[in-house]
């Protein structure tokens, strides 16, 4: 089997190649979209829309062309403004999927080498860093002080410690450490992909404001019928011809309709997708921006749902004294207070847990990011924080300790 080529070695090129071909790219299967037309097409046929076209039909029978000219421009407004407004915001999240990182690292003919996750199959040798996705289910081979987030499948925020010969799921992260793994199933046949496929048998219920505007068109509905044919009553009864009682009781149905009421909705639903693109909340769905309105408890207990699952350190305690240290984030510049030999001490205990740790801060994109674990940036984020030379002796006492905590809530 193609999963016992040698560790040392990993596969071979045509090795790689007959797999590839045999068992297909390294891609989870997605759901096939709606073409574009459908879409479009959506905007102008639910059933409010359907409401104004007849409106407008029996506009034009009634002989006022002005209200079924104004009622048609409403409708074709309206549908391509919600069109454009949801294109927008599906292009946006094309984008960012397209951000991920596409590339791993693997042993092939006895070489390290990087190539496309795409390109994984059933056998390969991956090498993992802390900091890293895992790019396909596979059983870890060496691992040295190997921890993996598996919170997106499980919910669990803690790392899980791995060794050799246990499952790594493709998905997860890697957080601390370094390993390396035999991949065992590739894009379909992953267990991530499993939990795609499952995703894409449920229809999703109908939202709060779409029941909510079919049970007003529906009584509006009812209401203009109801009062046009009473009114065609009431004409024919008086001795008014019923063609002219017909045009008449048209007339009054299609003024009954308040051919406002969809444009003014999809504003206030863009103005919401336009407010909360500003706080860097992506919208795809018009109608997702009132669902999410409509919320009134969230009940959770993961650290990182709610928070921004990043972790600073606010007080080092030493023999001497405490050290504050305010900063944001993890820019390595802070204001420091506390007293010179307490400062002296912190610094060797901010250097002394750094050394004990993987996590690291790095500039990425013109910012200070972590890679690895939170906690451990925090401390390596200290050590840089901290004035003077951080390279002399280690003196720590058990009474010196670390104080960290987590940052703010998120959105």
């Amino acid at each position: 089997m193609a999963g016992s080529a040698p560790v040392a070695t990993g596969l071979s090129t045509s090795e790689a190649l007959a797999l590839l071909a045999e068992h297909g790219p390294n891609r989870i299967p997605t759901e096939a979209s709606v073409p574009a037309w459908r879409r479009f097409l959506a905007e102008f046929t639910h059933f409010f829309a359907a409401l104004l076209w007849c409106a407008a039909g029996l506009a034009f029978v009634a002989g006022m062309p002005q209200l079924g000219v104004a009622v048609v421009a409403v409708v074709l407004i309206n549908g391509m403004f919600s069109y454009v407004q949801e294109e927008r915001a599906e292009h946006a999240a094309t984008k960012l999927r397209a951000l991920l990182p596409s590339q791993v690292r693997v042993r092939r003919d006895g070489h390290p080498a990087r190539l496309e996750a795409a390109d994984l199959v059933p056998g390969d040798l991956v090498i993992l860093a802390a900091g890293d996705r895992i790019p396909a289910d596979l059983w870890f081979g060496a691992t040295s002080s190997c921890t993996v987030d598996e919170s997106m499948l499980t919910g669990e925020s803690d790392p899980v410690p791995k060794q050799t010969m246990d499952a790594g799921i493709g998905g997860t992260f890697l957080v601390n450490g370094e390993a390396e793994g035999i991949v065992t199933a590739t894009g379909r046949r992953t267990r991530l992909a499993e939990i795609a496929a499952l995703t894409t048998t449920v229809k999703p219920p109908q939202s709060p404001l779409t029941m909510e505007l079919r049970r007003i068109v529906r009584t509006i509905a009812a209401v203009a019928l109801g009062v046009g044919l009473l009114f065609f009553a009431l004409s024919a009864l008086i001795g008014i011809s019923w063609q002219d009682a017909f045009l008449f009781a048209i007339g009054v149905s299609v003024a009954l309709i308040p051919e406002g009421l969809l444009p003014t909705v999809t504003l206030s639903l863009a103005m919401g997708a336009q407010r909360m693109a500003h706080r860097k909340a992506l919208v795809r769905h018009l109608q997702a921006v009132e669902t999410l309105g409509s919320t009134t408890f969230i009940c959770t207990d993961k650290t990182g749902t709610l928070t921004q699952n990043r972790m600073s350190a606010v007080e080092v305690w030493t023999p001497e004294g405490t050290v504050t240290v305010a900063g944001a984030g993890y820019e390595p510049v802070a204001s420091v207070s506390g007293n010179e030999p307490a400062i002296a001490r912190a610094g060797r205990v901010s250097r002394a847990a750094a050394l004990a740790s993987r996590g690291r801060i790095v500039m990425r994109d013109g910012t200070w990011q972590p890679e690895g674990d939170p906690m451990e940036a925090a401390l390596d984020t200290l050590l840089h924080r901290l004035p003077g030379p951080q390279n002399g002796r280690n003196c720590l006492r058990p009474s010196d300790s670390v104080s960290a905590r987590r940052g703010g809530a998120n959105r």
